[in-house]
């Protein structure tokens, strides 16, 4: 039986990416794990490796082709078979999907590779201006049209850059009222503290000069945040609809900054590894994200985020919560302070921390402790590296 190929949903938001190019025709050999297509989130572009062994029987959806989230994009199976096989086996697709109806992958390959019919609510990629899904999501949340914009990705697509010179020239329009409501949803609050790392600053140098790999200030956050989510496991929680999810497993989630906006993957397992491993495994992260080469599942399943802005001197902020998780941390810049020690004046060396949480399930007291478990761990540090 032929295995259908999706296009992969990299996280909760995403709803739509383009096939940038297949790397594959019908008829080659392909082998499990092998990059067949490159795709383009809202996000980021990656690499599509297949998870069947076989032939590419059929290409459902082209180059340039914008494809919902799990949607069928072609057919591997084995030589000689025939795709429309498995697409007659399928269940009968319904005229349409709401947002939070499932459906068969098979059926949906049948249904969104037709054209639109009046009563669908659907409406051919081909029939609208070309742009890439994070141009789409800009203008959608900034009111701009897409048709009023000159694209330069190939083919004349707009792309997210085109839609940020247009909003920095006057055509951006306010802030949408959904972005408001959507802040409002949830009663988030943000907690800053002050965490005295000068030895934490000392063994890191210590450490980094030793040789191998670089340890970041960040590094060192990471784990002390995943020992005290493995000790707050509300904190560690997600929301799906009405409900509060547990997880057992502590995911953190590490923002990168890219050229035309920023990404999070995830570092799974983290209050299981070692500083050096979690030092790698962000490095590596933040290399194929610059890179656009992330995999999808190395971008969804975070638990917890934190964002380190203190690169760029920033020393306060109240960073957004990424949904569905139930609270971020943002690291702002070290800073040199005096302070009156044991010996007198003394200059020590200070890291804020700033955690926004959701009220509705963490109050105050409960993201106090858990924001001063994190503190505590950074300024006695020996334990971060035992």
């Amino acid at each position: 039986m032929p295995h259908n190929v999706i296009m992969p949903k990299t996280g909760m938001a995403m709803e739509e990416g383009t096939i940038v190019r297949w790397l594959k025709a019908v008829g080659d050999t392909v082998r499990k794990g092998e990059t067949i297509a490159v795709i383009e989130t809202d996000k980021v572009t990656m690499d599509l490796e297949s998870d069947f062994e076989g032939t590419l029987l059929s290409i459902v959806h082209r180059d340039g082709e914008v494809v919902k989230a799990t949607e069928t994009i072609a057919w591997i199976g084995a030589p000689g078979e025939k795709a429309e096989q498995a697409m007659r086996a399928a269940p009968a697709a319904a005229p349409a999907v709401g947002p939070s109806t499932a459906m068969p992958a098979g059926a949906a390959s049948v249904a969104m590779s037709a054209a639109a019919s009046p009563g669908t609510g659907r409406t051919p990629a081909t029939g609208r201006t070309p742009a890439t899904p994070a141009a789409r999501a800009f203008a959608a949340e900034a009111g701009i049209a897409l048709s009023s914009v000159a694209g330069s990705g190939p083919g004349g697509a707009v792309r997210l850059r085109d839609l940020q010179n247009a909003a920095a020239s006057g055509t951006r329009r306010a802030i949408p009222e959904k972005m408001v409501r959507g802040h409002l949803q949830v009663p988030a609050v943000t907690l800053v503290t002050r965490a005295d790392v000068t030895e934490l600053a000392s063994l890191r140098e210590r450490v980094n000069a030793a040789g191998g790999d670089h340890l970041s200030c960040t590094d060192f956050v990471v784990k002390a945040a995943a020992a005290a989510l493995r000790e707050h496991p509300i904190v560690n929680s997600i929301v799906e609809g009405d409900a509060l999810v547990m997880r057992d497993e502590v995911a953190v989630g590490i923002a990168v900054a890219l050229e035309d906006g920023r990404i999070v993957p995830v570092i799974r397992g983290a209050d299981r590894m070692t500083l050096r491993q979690i030092s790698a495994a962000a490095r590596g992260l933040a290399e194929r994200a610059r890179a656009g080469s992330l995999s999808p599942r190395e971008c969804e399943g975070g638990t917890f985020t934190v964002t380190d802005l203190g690169m760029y001197g920033i020393t306060e902020f109240t960073p957004v919560i990424n949904a569905p998780e139930s609270a971020i941390l943002g690291v702002g810049a070290v800073e040199e302070q005096l302070r009156t020690g044991a010996a007198g004046i003394e200059s020590r060396t200070i890291m804020s921390l700033c955690l926004t949480h959701d009220h509705r399930h963490i109050d105050g007291a409960l993201a106090a402790a858990f924001l001063a478990r994190i503190r505590s761990l950074l300024e006695n540090c020996w334990s971060l590296v035992a």
